[in-house]
């Protein structure tokens, strides 16, 4: 038979993994047990390509992937068979058979949420999806500042690190923070994103909470390209990619 691409949506917890990308053995990544299970079922060596590379912790309810297998199974048999030899902290979502040109890494829109629990306790059943923050944060201050971020800006000063990128510019279409009880909700969606650029605008956006800096600043962060001058990179546990578009 030939070979048949295939698109993936997968959702994982990350707590346990060492991010999506594929390591040296024996270090857990999701991309690896994905497709050792793959292999499995389809009895031949599988590549499975992730639009996104989540960080270590890191978790996602919609990765896409794609893969090329050969199988007789239809995709919601390879779905359920495959899962049954996934750890319980990772999931197929949806298999779908796709166009041999499909790439994964071509997506359009991602949308990224941290989720930020702003409480004297300490959170105790969601603990590993939360960043605990128990000093006072300004809601207002933060929504002017989430919204500093929309449009097309270079994002050097919010990089983690510096990659082999062809341009750190990126657009950012909604940026915005709410709350919820306890919980503050920071969702970013956009075009890409740099290597912990999401974290660093949430960390910058809680800064800009606590009164070290007027929402306006952020523009001024933004035209410096000085990762000193940004705030900082929030923990990966409160970080989960929701979606990806094509």
């Amino acid at each position: 038979m030939p070979l048949q691409r295939y698109k993936l949506t997968i959702a994982y917890d990350g707590t346990a993994y060492c991010g999506w990308q594929r390591q040296k053995f024996p270090v857990p990544t999701v991309q690896y047990a994905v497709e050792k299970a793959f292999g499995e079922i389809v009895n031949h060596p599988v590549t499975v390509s992730g639009s996104s590379r989540t960080d270590t912790g890191v978790h996602a309810k919609g990765q896409v992937a794609s893969m090329d297998a050969n199988t007789h199974l239809e995709p919601e048999r390879l779905r359920l068979a495959v899962n049954s030899r996934l750890p319980p902290d990772i999931l197929i979502r949806q298999i779908l058979p796709t166009d041999p040109n499909f790439d994964a890494s071509r997506a359009i829109c991602k949308r990224y949420r941290y989720v930020i629990w702003q409480s004297r306790d300490r959170p105790v059943f969601n603990r590993q999806y939360v960043y605990h923050y128990w000093h006072e944060l300004d809601l207002s201050l933060m929504q002017k500042a989430a919204v500093m971020f929309e449009g097309r800006h270079d994002f050097a000063a919010f990089q983690g690190r510096v990659e082999e990128r062809q341009t750190t510019v990126r657009e950012i279409y909604h940026c915005s923070i709410d709350r919820r009880g306890p919980i503050m909700i920071f969702s970013v969606e956009g075009n890409g994103f740099l290597y912990h650029m999401v974290r660093t605008m949430a960390g910058t956006v809680l800064e800009a909470g606590r009164g070290r800096w007027a929402p306006e600043h952020i523009r001024s962060i933004l035209a410096s390209t000085d990762r000193r001058e940004a705030g900082p990179c929030l923990p990966p546990m409160g970080l989960c990619l929701q979606w990806i578009r094509f």
